[in-house]
């Protein structure tokens, strides 16, 4: 019996362990690869490295294969549990794209500090002045980040940074290479929420006083309403709502006042085009082209152009006026005699200071003739007393050298001048005329170039100009 029990202990089998089942899934976008061991009966042995490595690479794995795993895997198998064995590596996403901003992006106005310290409240940068092709912002691109690897060895290509909004607003444009940011226009530079636009019209809802400062515009400006004194606006075409006092307006085109200019004595408009305004009073008035208003009153009028008085008034009144072309008014003058002088014929702002100009240069020569006369009958004193030296002498010389070419130089700029006069006189009896349509009053003076008639009695209705070389009143 026991035997038998001996022999049926010894005629057993060793156990026959199996191989594991070895599942492998790529996951995560090829990112990660795990092994999931499957028992195929209850004695399955652990797996070989060598049958690990084989799975991975039937599987085209080759790349962040976590080899410290693989092993203990060999010696203390994980079944049926996905167990991470190898690893890309993702691509990273690169700097975001910027915006650098060159022009101001502030709108607080402050005011300019000059080089003595104190503080010039007129000059608080209310107007972004750029110019046409100006730059205004670099866009800076966005990086591109690290390129990563997939668990198959391929390369992931790294990721852009995300592209800074475009900064692209009215009145500018991008350039080709899409570096930089340009004024399609000249006109005003304004930055809200990073978008720049260019205005070429400036529009100022209120006055022009300390909240602004000084206007210096590129641009058309628009004023809604005054433009107190002591403050200036320049720009090209400008047009302002409200009333104007002893301000400065330069225009580089038209002025076009709603209401009109008070100037205190010390209001200016130069204006390269025209001059529009219901009235002007106590200011300087400079216009390359026409002047239209309903009144004028006690100013200073330069008008390379006409001057037209229309409305309810049509009136000028006092003051000095130089006209190159025609006078159109309705009254010229006061009842009370008020001195009114016009100057017309005055062909151009640049002749009439040519004429002064001239005129100048003459008294400076009559100065320095008075002075050399003056020397030679001190030195003929000494002459007279046998008491000149060879220096003397010599200085003699010089002084009547240099009173000669003073004498010639003299005679040449009154012919310059004398020209001009005549120059003018010719013109004005085809272009300058003066026609008033009401009454002209006494205390009136009027010149065409050299001939001057002072209003003594008034008259109505007439047409003043040359006529056969002389000044001529006719009726309308």
């Amino acid at each position: 019996m026991v035997g038998d029990k001996v022999q049926e202990v010894m005629g057993q089998q060793e156990p026959v362990f199996a191989k594991p089942i070895i599942q492998v899934n790529v996951i995560r976008d090829a990112h990660q690869c795990e092994i999931i061991l499957k028992k195929p009966q209850p004695n399955t042995a652990p797996p070989l490295l060598d049958d690990l490595q084989k799975a991975l690479a039937d599987k085209g794995v080759t790349y962040g294969i976590f080899n410290d795993i693989l092993h203990s895997l060999t010696l203390d198998p994980i079944f049926d549990r996905p167990l991470v064995v190898a690893q890309g590596k993702l691509p990273t996403v690169g700097k975001e794209g910027s915006l650098r901003f060159l022009i101001s992006t502030e709108r607080e106005l402050r005011p300019t500090i000059l080089p003595d310290g104190t503080a010039d409240y007129k000059k608080l940068g209310y107007v972004n002045n750029v110019e046409k092709g100006q730059p205004l912002c670099e866009i800076i691109p966005p990086e591109k980040g690290e390129d990563g690897i997939n668990v198959y060895g391929q390369v992931l290509e790294g990721i852009y940074g995300k592209a800074a909004p475009s900064p692209q607003g009215a009145g500018t444009e991008i350039t080709p290479d899409g570096k930089l940011l340009v004024a399609a226009v000249a006109g005003n530079a304004v930055v809200s929420k990073n978008v720049v636009t260019v205005q070429e019209v400036l529009k100022i809802k209120g006055n022009v006083d300390n909240s602004t400062g000084d206007i210096y515009f590129v641009g058309d400006v628009q004023v809604d309403g005054d433009v107190v004194s002591g403050f200036t606006i320049s720009g090209t075409n400008l047009i302002i709502r409200g009333n104007v006092e002893g301000a400065t307006l330069i225009a580089a085109g038209d002025v076009t006042l709603a209401q009109g200019m008070n100037g205190m004595n010390r209001g200016t408009i130069t204006a390269t085009g025209n001059v529009r305004a219901k009235y002007l009073q106590n200011c300087t008035v400079k216009a390359e082209g026409d002047i239209y208003a309903d009144y004028i009153m006690y100013s200073h009028l330069e008008c390379d152009g006409n001057v037209e008085l229309s409305g309810k008034r049509a009136a000028l009144i006092g003051g000095r006026s130089y006209i190159a072309g025609r006078l159109i008014a309705k009254t010229i003058g006061t009842e009370a005699h008020t001195a009114t002088e016009i100057n017309m014929a005055i062909s151009g702002m640049s002749i009439k200071h040519k004429v002064e100009q001239l005129t100048a240069d003459i008294q400076n020569i009559d100065g320095e003739i008075l002075k050399l006369v003056q020397n030679l009958n001190r030195l003929d004193s000494l002459r007279k007393q046998n008491r000149l030296t060879q220096k003397h002498v010599a200085i003699i010389r010089q002084i009547k050298e240099r009173y000669v070419a003073l004498n010639n130089d003299r005679k040449k700029l009154v012919e310059n001048l004398e020209e001009i006069k005549q120059r003018q006189l010719r013109q004005s009896s085809l272009n300058s005329y003066i026609e008033c349509k009401g009454k002209v009053h006494a205390g009136v003076r009027i010149a065409f170039g050299p001939l001057i008639y002072n209003v003594q009695d008034s008259f109505v209705n007439s047409r003043i100009g040359i006529v056969d070389g002389d000044i001529k009143i006719s009726s309308l």
